[in-house]
C-alpha cells in the first residue's frame, strides 16, 4: 500500500490486491472521495470488499508493529440489522492493537458487534442527536425513541452511521463528549469506509440522497461501496466507478453524473431500454427524418403497432413519429397519420427523446 499526495493535498492511495479466491491480483488506485463497484451477481463485489478489508487490516497491523501511523478503515457487511435483544456491555479497548483485533473478530459475530455499539453509542446524547439529525435529513422523519425499532431502511442507515462513528470514537470518553469535540472528530478524522450493498432496504428517493448525506456528515472519509443500483452511479459527482467481472475491476470512464437512467441501464447494466422490434422501428423513423423519405405504409404500420402494443413508448417517441409523418406529407409521399398525436414540428431537430441511438437523442 502506497500513499501519494495529489496537488489538492488529498490522499491518493495505491492498493495491491492479492489473489484470494475468485479475486485476482491487481492494483487499485483510490483518488476520489467516493468509489462505487457494481457488477452481476457472483461477479465478486462482496469478495473484493472483504479482501480489501483484509488489505487494510494487515497494513494497519504492520504499521502498528513498526510504530507508524496507518490508515483506519471500517468494514460494514450486508448483515447490518440488529436481531439480538440480549443485553450487552460496552466494548472497552485499551489501545490500537486491541481495536485491530476486535475489528477482525467482530466479523465472526457481526450482529453482536452491532448490538454492542448500538447500546453504547445511542446512550450518549451527543451521538444520539447526530444520528437523529441524519435520519431527519435523509428520511424527513423524526426519531422520537432512540431505543425503538424502525423500518429496515432506517435501521440500515442508523447502523451505518453508528459503525463509522464508533470507528472514530472507540478510544474516546463518551460520557464527557461535547458537541464541539464530536463535530471536529467526525468532520476531520479520515477513515476508509467499506460498505457492501449500501442501497439495501432503501427506496430510490433515499438512495439519491444517501451518499451526499454521508459525505456531509463525515467530510474527510473515503467511501468504497458496492451496489446493484444504477441510480447510485449517477447521483454524486466526485466519484470513481468500477465494473467488476470475474474478480477484476474495470474503471468506467464515462461521465455518469445525472446521466439519463435509461442509458445507464442500457450501457452499463445491459438491460435493453427498448424491445428489439421497437428499436428497429425508431431507427427506421430516424432514417426517414435524416433522409427526408420513406415507405409511407411502413411508417403507418409501425406507428399503429407501437400505439397498440407499447402505448408508453408511443407517447415517449411521439415527436419522432410526428416528424417522420410530417416529412412524408410535406414531400407528397404520405398523408399525415391521424394516429400520431401532438403538434407538427417546425422542421427543427427532434427533442426530448432519451435513447442510446443518435436519432432518438434528438437529431
Amino acid at each position: 500500500m502506497e500513499i501519494k499526495r495529489r496537488q489538492d493535498s488529498q490522499e491518493s492511495l495505491l492498493l495491491k490486491i492479492p489473489t484470494t479466491g475468485m479475486i485476482k491480483e491487481q492494483s487499485m488506485k483510490i483518488d476520489r472521495e467516493v468509489v462505487i463497484i457494481y457488477g452481476y451477481n457472483n461477479s465478486g463485489k462482496t469478495s473484493f470488499l472483504s479482501v480489501l478489508n483484509q488489505v487494510f487490516y494487515h497494513k494497519l497491523m504492520e504499521n502498528f508493529l513498526l510504530k507508524r501511523e496507518g490508515e483506519l478503515s471500517v468494514y460494514i457487511p450486508t448483515n447490518r440489522l440488529v436481531l439480538s435483544k440480549a443485553q450487552t456491555e460496552d466494548v472497552k479497548l485499551k489501545d490500537l492493537e486491541e481495536f485491530i483485533y476486535y475489528q477482525r473478530d467482530a466479523q465472526d459475530d457481526y450482529n453482536l458487534h452491532l448490538k454492542r455499539i448500538r447500546d453504547s453509542l445511542m446512550s450518549t446524547e451527543v451521538i444520539c442527536r447526530a444520528v437523529a439529525r441524519a435520519v431527519r435529513e435523509i428520511f424527513n422523519i423524526e426519531i422520537v425513541r432512540t431505543e425503538g425499532r424502525y423500518s429496515d431502511g432506517i435501521e440500515n442507515v442508523i447502523n451505518i452511521y453508528l459503525n463509522i462513528i464508533w470507528a472514530m470514537l472507540w478510544d474516546r470518553d463518551l460520557e464527557n463528549l461535547t458537541e464541539k469535540e464530536f463535530k471536529e472528530l467526525t468532520t476531520e478524522k479520515r477513515i476508509y469506509v467499506l460498505i457492501d450493498e449500501i442501497e439495501m432496504f432503501l427506496h430510490v428517493n433515499i438512495q439519491a440522497k444517501l451518499i451526499g448525506s454521508l459525505r456531509k456528515s463525515f467530510q474527510n472519509c473515503c467511501f468504497i461501496l458496492t451496489t446493484h443500483s444504477p441510480l447510485l452511479l449517477t447521483r454524486y459527482r466526485q466519484m470513481a466507478v468500477y465494473n467488476i467481472e470475474d474478480g477484476m475491476l474495470y474503471p468506467v470512464e464515462n461521465e455518469l453524473y445525472y446521466k439519463d437512467l435509461d442509458m445507464v441501464y442500457d450501457e452499463l447494466f445491459f438491460v435493453e431500454e427498448l424491445p428489439k422490434q421497437i428499436r428497429e422501428d425508431i431507427n427506421y423513423l430516424g432514417d426517414v427524418i435524416m433522409n427526408r423519405t420513406g415507405d409511407p405504409q411502413k411508417i403507418k404500420d409501425l406507428a399503429k403497432r407501437m400505439k397498440e402494443e407499447y402505448p408508453n413508448l408511443f407517447r415517449k417517441y411521439d415527436k419522432i413519429i410526428v416528424k417522420a409523418s410530417y416529412i412524408g406529407e410535406e414531400s407528397g409521399i404520405i398523408k399525415k397519420d391521424a394516429g400520431a398525436s401532438g403538434a407538427v414540428p417546425n422542421g427543427s431537430g427532434v427533442s426530448g427523446c432519451h435513447s442510446g441511438n443518435e436519432y432518438e437523442r434528438g437529431i
